[in-house]
């Protein structure tokens, strides 16, 4: 056998080698079980939660070594390119953001919409939240669209709003509107996914408002593909077995007038462009609008409530393109019968359920989640704002919602479906 044939043969156990090795790693994070972690799969029952391992701890080591070994082979393997980290924008100089009084009044996260029912046993009530959700997505006969298809069957477009922060081992989902600008900073601080003058931030409030919802300052799951190409969706499964995963909800109604109120009642020139002038062109015959939001608001014309009710119940609305995050359903956002959730926050116990949710993730002493007001209440409000909605729209509006409503055990609101 001569030099060449034997350095051929070389190559070839090496790249069989080389190969084995890759599948040996990922049978074996498929197989390894609630043994090493405290997660569950979405097979598994409802049990008490119960603190994730620091990431110091033996087995946290193990897991993070073994799972980078994976990812860093895969980012050699797609090429350079794919190995680079999310690029992150230049920031200024420390400067804790200020909001006016009108902006934080309308803000969706600084008013909570009903008495909030605390449990005494905050563990009891996660039980109990997570029973509630995961009854009705096995419950065959509550169904709504999406609710039978697999993690697979998501386009991967539909997985951004999935954050991840590997060095905690922690997965968020966010859902504009229910203080996602804050738990985005908190991820920001955990994953330190971005720095000030080289130093990464410790505060989530000095954290400036526009980097918070700019796209290339988070890992989201929609970003796999480019990174670790065919190995992706297997990746994201991993992290959803191994990781912990939250998000945050609240009542589905109250949330659709914060919408409103952020988007149309301030000047956001974004949004009058690409809502409110088709909405008032379609729904309220105008036919000449002025150019700018400030001229319009200057000129006294502003988008209804009724108007934006009437968009989103209009079927050639997603015929068009799908609903915008602030107004687009949860669990087309999260996709909770896909994916087991570790934690389901809501924002009428927020400061409860955020205090819970730090002390889980042992990094309570690392940070607080930044504090809010509540200057508005309840169902008062909710009746207000729907008293010029007519009932048939009401009630056709409740069942666009319904699934958010039924999942994450919000009340029907009777009060405002019947005369």
């Amino acid at each position: 056998m001569d030099t060449m044939t034997k350095s051929r043969l070389f190559r070839l156990w090496l790249v069989l080698g080389s190969a084995f090795m890759v599948l040996l790693i990922i049978v074996y994070w498929d197989n390894m079980g609630p043994a090493h972690f405290n997660l569950h799969t979405a097979l598994s029952r409802p049990h008490a939660l119960k603190p994730f391992p620091s990431p110091n701890s033996a087995s946290g080591d193990v897991f993070t070594s073994s799972l980078e070994i994976l990812e860093s082979f895969v980012r050699e393997k797609q090429g350079p390119l794919l190995s680079k980290r999310v690029e992150q924008p230049s920031l200024p100089a420390s400067s804790k953001p200020v909001l006016g009084n009108l902006e934080e009044s309308v803000r969706g996260y600084d008013w909570s919409s009903h008495a909030a029912q605390q449990s005494a046993d905050p563990d009891a009530r996660q039980a109990e939240r997570r029973s509630v959700l995961r009854g009705f997505c096995a419950n065959d006969s509550f169904v709504f669209p999406t609710k039978e298809r697999s993690f697979d069957d998501i386009p991967n477009y539909e997985l951004n709003h999935l954050i991840v922060d590997d060095r905690h081992g922690v997965i968020y989902c966010y859902v504009p509107k229910v203080a996602c600008t804050n738990w985005k900073r908190v991820m920001i601080v955990l994953s330190q996914s971005l720095s000030d003058q080289g130093t990464p931030y410790r505060d989530p409030l000095d954290i400036p408002r526009e980097y918070v919802h700019n796209s290339s300052t988070h890992l989201t799951f929609n970003k796999f593909w480019r990174r670790y190409g065919k190995f992706s969706r297997h990746l994201m499964k991993i992290k959803l077995k191994k990781y912990t995963k939250f998000l945050f909800v609240r009542d589905p109604f109250v949330r659709l007038i914060s919408a409103f109120r952020s988007k149309f009642e301030l000047e956001n020139e974004e949004f009058y462009q690409k809502f409110a002038v088709p909405m008032l062109k379609r729904y309220s015959n105008h036919t000449s609008l002025p150019a700018s939001v400030s001229e319009a608001f200057s000129a006294g014309l502003r988008l209804s409530f009724a108007t934006f009710i009437q968009y989103l119940l209009d079927p050639h609305t997603e015929q068009l393109a799908p609903f915008n995050e602030h107004w687009r359903q949860v669990h087309r956002l999260c996709h909770p019968c896909q994916i087991d959730y570790d934690f389901v926050g809501k924002l009428e116990t927020l400061d409860q359920d955020a205090a819970q949710l730090l002390r889980l993730l042992k990094v309570d002493k690392l940070l607080q989640f930044p504090p809010s007001y509540r200057n508005r209440t309840a169902s008062s409000w909710e009746e207000g704002w729907f008293a010029k909605i007519p009932l048939a729209w009401r009630q056709q509006l409740y069942k666009l919602y319904e699934a958010d409503f039924v999942l994450f055990g919000y009340p029907k609101p009777e009060n405002l479906l019947r005369d």
